[in-house]
């Protein structure tokens, strides 16, 4: 009798320290937050997949900005999430558009690898994939 109670406190144990185990696994990562407009993403790939694509704020809303991947055209190039063009950033000019000193939260998800700013390839929503 003292070993089947020996027996049962041992199993008893075990299940408890296998059930610990299991509910301390790492769960698995969220998977990657996805753009809000894909669509207008695919376009200005299209257009700057030689160059980058920010995504940023203005006002609250998501925007994106297209730079050029090369030397003559400091430009940077904003579009509203829909994938309208709503200015252009030239710092060489006079007077860039107002809206370029608005844009805040810039998070680069696209760069081309070995591109004229010397930064490493970014390719947050694979669209060169």
């Amino acid at each position: 009798m003292r070993n089947i109670k020996f027996l049962f406190k041992s199993v008893i144990i075990a299940l408890s320290i296998l059930a610990i185990g299991l509910s301390s696994c790492k769960k698995s990562k969220p998977e990657e937050a996805k753009p809000i407009d894909s669509e207008t993403l695919k376009r200005l790939y299209y257009i700057y997949r030689d160059g980058a694509i920010d995504e940023c704020k203005l006002n609250g809303e998501i925007i994106y900005c297209g730079q050029y991947n090369n030397v003559s055209d400091g430009s940077r190039y904003v579009y509203e999430k829909g994938g309208k063009l709503i200015g252009a950033c030239n710092y060489r000019s006079p007077k860039p558009d107002t809206i370029c000193q608005q844009i805040t939260d810039c998070e680069t998800i696209y760069r081309i690898k070995d591109n004229f700013w010397g930064l490493p390839e970014v390719d947050k929503y694979e669209l060169g994939k």
